[in-house]
């Protein structure tokens, strides 16, 4: 009787963004408790791939830690962005 062999791939993926055109302002998270990049808003929803004719480029989505930085502006914390995604 012949023995079958068995051949097991796994294959781990990662995701990768690469933000080109989007300001970094570093700042305070109070909901990370840490230092972290920070993005405007509208840079934020590019980020993540919404368009902007969707209606809610000035809404932030749920779960992103979202503070007003001192020229009044929406900024969206970083981390969180990207978990989200």
């Amino acid at each position: 009787m012949k023995a079958h062999r068995r051949t097991e791939i796994t294959v781990e993926t990662d995701q990768v963004v690469v933000i080109r055109r989007a300001r970094f302002l570093r700042g305070w998270c109070p909901e990370c408790g840490s230092e972290v990049d920070r993005v405007c808003l509208p840079d934020a929803h590019a980020v993540a791939g919404m368009s902007s004719k969707s209606g809610g480029a000035s809404t932030p989505v749920q779960g992103w830690h979202v503070s007003v930085g001192q020229d009044g502006a929406v900024l969206v914390c970083l981390e969180s962005l990207l978990k989200s995604m």
